[in-house]
């Protein structure tokens, strides 16, 4: 049991945002109560957020701090702490049970040999795990906070989703994403603003028809970039704020901490959605409570929508073809060329056709080695006269232009 301390709060991430004592019997009715309201005005379910971070390390210990730093990360002590599987099991049965609802729990430190305790199809004999999917955090940390995001493992990238679509397959269901609003951009961050175009339509082939739900951030399907700022003050995110003061304090030149921001804050994915090229992208007629990407002009709905070729088009495209397609909902999944530094390939493999998906992560021209009998007809791809490196010639060359993407279906 954790101390029962006098007028003393827990608070992991905010000083706004105490945390709950799930130790408290009271305290987990109270929550319970509150979900079945909602719930009974017919919402349709809930996206839990920080839900790993609910257990504790008993008697709240001290960390090691080897370096001596004025502050340590507090996660490994409050991140999918044993003992956590109890309360997520009281809030499956107590509170998520008894509606028809889908629920999606945001599981940070939780990895791919952990996912069916979290994600795990009930049968007639196990009640399964806590959600009907998590958003896992390990293809997002490929880096260090502290890193720049100039250098991107293809490799390690296939392998992360590679494992979490195996270890599920059959029991569990996937989320798929490549941003929120604690990342920034994707393009910025796997791919290369210099081919924005075929960079936004190849990642967004890339995670949208593997195996699972796939999630589509604000933005995201307009092919939003990071915005440059031009000075730390202009931060408003409290992950960055923090980050400022701490490499300050290690003798970082102003200079070099916003080159970094400007890859890696948070703020970059919470500016102000672009609806169209009026003051502040149509998004509000006085200024927002944070800056507005001044590429509105250039990129925002209204000007997407009336182009046949554009980002958000192509989203559309790919939603149609989930859709339409059975297959590329409970077709197996198979990763193709594993150690291809610049192509990410897989199948959607089902007993009357396979898809073949492939794209070239990378901002050269790729030879792909896949042999033609294995792909069937081309269904869709991104070469488009938006894209600046367009080539007509794969099916005869086999070379996939930067950021290219191909969907081919075969029958059986």
């Amino acid at each position: 049991m954790m101390p029962r301390l006098p007028n003393i709060i827990y608070i992991s991430f905010l000083k706004k945002q105490p945390d709950l004592n799930w130790q408290n019997p009271e305290v987990k009715q109270a929550l319970f109560s509150m979900i079945h309201w909602w719930l009974a005005r017919g919402i349709d379910g809930f996206r839990v957020d920080a839900i790993s971070h609910i257990q504790k390390q008993p008697n709240l210990p001290s960390l090691p701090n080897p370096k001596g730093d004025d502050y340590v990360s507090s996660f490994d002590y409050h991140m999918n702490v044993d003992g956590i599987e109890q309360h997520l099991y009281e809030l499956r049965d107590q509170a998520f049970a008894p509606f028809d609802i889908v629920t999606v729990g945001e599981a940070n430190g939780v990895d791919a040999k952990d996912a069916l305790t979290w994600v795990a199809e009930s049968t007639e004999t196990d009640k399964g795990g806590v959600f009907n999917m998590i958003f896992q955090f390990e293809h997002m940390k490929l880096w260090a906070e502290e890193q720049n995001r100039d250098q991107f493992n293809l490799v390690e990238f296939k392998q992360i989703l590679t494992r979490w679509q195996n270890t599920l397959e059959g029991k569990g269901w996937n989320a798929l994403y490549l941003e929120n609003h604690d990342q920034a951009r994707c393009i910025n961050t796997f791919a290369n603003v210099n081919h924005w175009y075929g960079s936004a339509t190849a990642l967004a082939t890339c995670y949208f028809l593997m195996k699972g739900t796939p999630f589509i951030y604000q933005g995201q399907e307009l092919g939003m970039i990071n915005h440059q700022f031009m000075a730390l003050d202009e931060f408003n995110d409290v992950s960055a704020k923090n980050l400022i003061t701490k490499l300050q304090q290690q003798g970082q030149s102003d200079q070099s901490i916003l080159a970094l921001l400007n890859q890696v804050s948070r703020d970059h994915s919470r500016l102000p959605m672009p609806w169209n090229n009026r003051p502040f992208g149509g998004f509000s007629k006085v200024k927002p409570w944070i800056t507005v990407n001044p590429n509105y002009t250039d990129i925002n709905v209204e000007q997407q929508q009336q182009d046949s070729n554009s980002i958000l088009q192509f989203y559309k495209q790919l939603i149609m073809l989930r859709k339409n397609n059975q297959n590329l909902i409970t077709g197996r999944y198979q990763l193709l060329l594993e150690n291809d530094t610049n192509i990410y390939a897989y199948q959607r493999i089902s007993s009357d056709e396979t898809w073949i998906i492939i794209t070239n992560l990378s901002d050269i021209e790729v030879q792909v080695d896949i042999d033609n009998t294995l792909l069937g007809e081309l269904v869709l791809d991104n070469q488009t006269p938006n894209n600046d490196n367009v080539r007509l010639d794969f099916m005869a060359t086999k070379i996939a232009p930067a950021y290219a993407a191909y969907v081919f279906v075969k029958k059986h």
